[in-house]
């Protein structure tokens, strides 16, 4: 793999080089001028075009560095404040958590799934959604693209995506840095140098470091836990020749943080209290009692080189990427102190001796390759069409031990007293699966001018993807004397598909401050094969395309002064079968089982509104505002936990109801587990109402200037479980935030504070039932929920220098 990425770099530079000298006399036509930028203003790429974000046809938020350095937003996982309908769930490592769109993510436990919401960083999407959740340092803008894709995108964006920017080599020598302190021991120092290092070359490098101590104590190890600390660097060295432009970019970062951690929102069953003791399960918890961390790790290792050549009526541009990425995770899934196996007061599951192995490790490499072509200068025809070409390998390991007691009551233990030896049970099982997908595709997309202020959209995209999963578990138990916890299977699955996508819409430019268009556009995401640990290997089922129809009509525009700038857009997308995870899992058993599938049908409308009002040229009042109504069908999920007691049994070939638990009869007589065929279920982590309004004024003060700056957020309620648990909701709730600064106008000192979640309003980022003495025929309504540090109230400081 080394040696091809080299051979094509070289490749791609030598081409280019080559062009060059034939232009090398000749200077190319000058473009017309365009529009400065009004006050709030941001230029995007949304369309593999740079252009005006008033002048774009798609919903997007941007954000300049600036303003996100004002939020003090320092990581992807925040960004959801800056945008109407974007959320973060919290899982307990990086793999399972998610950004939706609109409703539309994907939360998933295993790798052979792409996400739905596609991360873009410097032009290179991320292969897999655990590699978007990173620090930012040294960002030029954020843009938030709603709504599916795919066109440009590629094939894992049906729900929309998020395009980080970083900055570019400059022409001078610069710099900057900054260092931020905030309660609960949280810190960040970011550094940048800028410059040229010889005529046509010039380099940029940035380094940061992050620590957070944590914010969660745990009282038997007697220390924060859910902190983290990260570190990283990037290069990048530019070289100009007139109409040549090569950007070498690397870029290298760890992460270690003790999380993610739940804590007990709520202890039902008395025997499980007196584990936890002292910590006392409640609604404002903020405390565990286990005897491990939940520990993840990650190393992410980013190689691009970008080529521009701009002849006189074409410029052609050449991304070509490596990027490898390796995460460890363990979970301590009882939660208790279990440093040695304790009698819990039963001999099976849910009552555990000890689980605290539950995790392992991943590793993946991408080879990337992108060829595009545009019109030079912007004209009543302009287009782009490119070629894209990706190679991705992942392999994934797993080990799990759950260890149980079975002393007979008769032997008088305590509840918490150590298991004796003789009593101790222990199962333990161990896979790993290796997965290559290989895809290539064609893409395009055009505007024409009709006529007057009239323009006609079309795109397509067509590709072709290859997947290959060899999976096994291992025949011998990790550990000694154990019996065996999964099903011992070996097989290899492959399967490929080949798409057609496509874009088509309207633009209407009324002049050069409004513009109204209408869009229709056809998503894919690609199909999927198990890589986990309880998957039956030699029958790998496939998980079909997630695919969507999706209409949106909206309007941009801003008055002439400037002093209002307003975007509006409606929306209505139809997925078919959008891939979910279905817990199947059996917790009396401790069979814990989640399965990737195809919901039957998913439906998310609504209407979303940002604007910025500017009464002077020192206040300002930016707001968004979004309704989404998120909906979706899915048979055989699992019933809520508190349900699977009570249940129907639906004879073979009878019709099964609908959003009610019931057991179904097979052919040959095995009835099925607990499940449920949901209609017009909830999608998680959806608010359907939210808003946000964010006043900032600035005060000249001779070549510095103050400001404040307060961001309030609102949301409706959410339901954070597929299954459609009713004790998994997290109310409505608001948040505000404040900052005061100071900084200059050009080079020098800056100065600010931060006041986080003003009037401490406590929320939970993620939700759900313990597996300590929690099954459903025993204290089903044992309850865990992740809490983040932004549902408590913190001040901070910045300062910052650059010259």
């Amino acid at each position: 793999m080394t040696n091809r990425l080299i051979a094509t770099l070289l490749t791609g530079i030598a081409m280019s080089a080559l062009a060059h000298p034939a232009c090398a006399q000749t200077a190319p036509h000058a473009a017309p001028a365009a529009e400065e930028p009004a006050p709030g203003e941001i230029v995007v790429t949304a369309q593999k075009r740079a252009e005006r974000l008033q002048d774009v046809p798609v919903s997007v938020t941007a954000l300049s560095a600036q303003s996100l350095a004002t939020r003090n937003i320092t990581d992807t996982t925040n960004i959801g404040q800056i945008s109407p309908s974007l959320t973060y769930t919290q899982g307990t490592n990086p793999t399972n958590s998610t950004f939706r769109i609109r409703g539309i993510g994907t939360a998933v436990f295993g790798v052979g799934n792409e996400s739905s919401v596609s991360v873009v960083m410097d032009g290179v999407v991320m292969a897999r959604a655990a590699q978007g959740f990173t620090d930012l340092a040294d960002i030029e803008r954020v843009e938030v693209l709603r709504g599916p894709q795919g066109t440009l995108f590629g094939k894992n964006a049906t729900g929309g995506a998020i395009n980080i920017v970083t900055a570019r080599p400059t022409d001078t020598f610069t710099g900057k840095m900054s260092a931020t302190v905030a309660e609960m021991g949280e810190y960040h120092v970011n550094g940048t140098v800028s410059g040229p290092l010889a005529e046509h070359v010039k380099a940029r490098l940035t380094a940061f470091y992050n620590k957070d101590d944590g914010f969660t104590y745990n009282t038997t190890l007697r220390h924060k836990t859910n902190g983290s600390e990260s570190w990283g660097v990037r290069g990048k060295v530019e070289f100009d020749f007139d109409r040549l432009n090569v950007l070498a970019s690397a870029s290298y970062g760890r992460t270690h943080t003790l999380c993610c951690q739940s804590v007990f929102i709520r202890a039902d069953n008395p025997n499980l209290a007196t584990l936890l003791s002292p910590v006392v399960a409640g609604p404002n918890n903020n405390q565990v009692s286990s005897n491990l961390d939940t520990v993840t790790s990650t190393k992410q290792q980013v190689y691009s080189i970008e080529a521009k050549y701009d002849a006189d009526a074409i410029s052609v541009t050449s991304i070509t990427a490596y990027q490898k990425f390796n995460l460890f995770n363990n979970q301590d899934v009882d939660n208790i102190n279990t440093g040695v196996p304790i009698y819990t007061g039963g001999t099976a599951a849910p009552y555990y001796a000890s689980f605290d192995v539950n995790g392992g490790a991943w590793q993946l490499g991408n080879f990337t390759q992108e060829l595009r072509a545009s019109n030079a200068h912007q004209g009543r025809l302009n287009y782009v069409a490119g070629v894209f070409y990706s190679d991705v390998t992942i392999d994934r390991g797993f080990t799990r031990r759950i260890v149980t007691c079975n002393a007979p009551a008769t032997a008088g233990l305590a509840i918490g007293a150590p298991c004796p030896a003789a009593n101790t049970v222990g199962s333990s099982g161990q896979s790993l699966a290796h997965l290559r997908s290989d895809q290539y595709a064609f893409f395009g997309q055009v505007d024409y001018n009709l006529v007057g202020g009239l323009k006609a959209i079309g795109g397509a995209r067509w590709q072709h993807e290859f997947i290959s999963v060899y999976g096994f578990q291992y025949a011998t138990p990790p550990f000694a004397g154990d019996s065996q916890n999964v099903a011992v299977t070996n097989g290899y699955t492959a399967a490929a598909d080949n798409v057609l996508t496509g874009k088509l819409g309207l633009q209407y430019e009324f002049s050069r401050r409004a513009q109204a268009y209408a869009t229709y556009t056809r998503g894919y995401k690609g199909q999927s094969l198990g890589t986990e640990y309880n998957q039956t290997f030699n029958n790998n089922a496939l998980v079909r395309p997630e695919t969507v129809n999706a209409y949106e009509v909206g309007f941009k525009g801003s008055t002439a002064d400037h002093k209002l700038s307003i975007a509006i857009s409606a929306y209505l997308a139809k997925y078919k079968d959008l891939q979910v995870q279905a817990n199947r899992s059996d917790q009396s058993t401790g069979n814990f089982l989640f399965v990737v599938t195809n919901a039957g049908h998913a439906e998310t409308k609504g209407v979303e509104i940002e604007g910025t009002v500017r009464p002077t040229d020192r206040l300002s009042i930016a707001g968004s505002f979004a309704y989404t109504h998120a909906r979706f069908d899915a048979d055989g999920l699992a019933c809520p936990l508190q349900y699977q007691a009570a249940f129907s049994t639906v004879a073979y070939g009878a019709a099964a109801p609908t959003n009610a638990c019931f057991k179904q009869v097979g052919a040959n007589g095995v009835v099925s587990g607990a499940n449920q065929n949901v209609r017009n279920g909830v999608l998680p982590n959806t608010p359907e109402w939210r808003f946000t309004l964010n006043p900032h004024y600035d005060l000249p003060l001779g070549r510095y200037t103050a400001y404040a700056d307060a961001n309030l957020n609102y949301q409706s309620s959410v339901l954070f479980a597929l299954e459609q648990d009713p004790l998994l909701v997290q109310k409505a709730y608001a948040t505000v935030d404040l900052s005061l600064g100071l900084r200059p106008a050009g080079k020098g000192l800056s100065f600010a504070i931060f006041l986080k979640n003003l009037t401490d309003q406590r929320f939970y980022s993620a939700m759900g039932h313990a597996s300590e003495l929690t099954s459903q025929a025993v204290t089903p309504n044992n309850l865990t929920a992740f809490v983040p540090k932004a549902a408590m109230r913190y001040v901070g400081a910045t300062i910052g220098y650059s010259f």
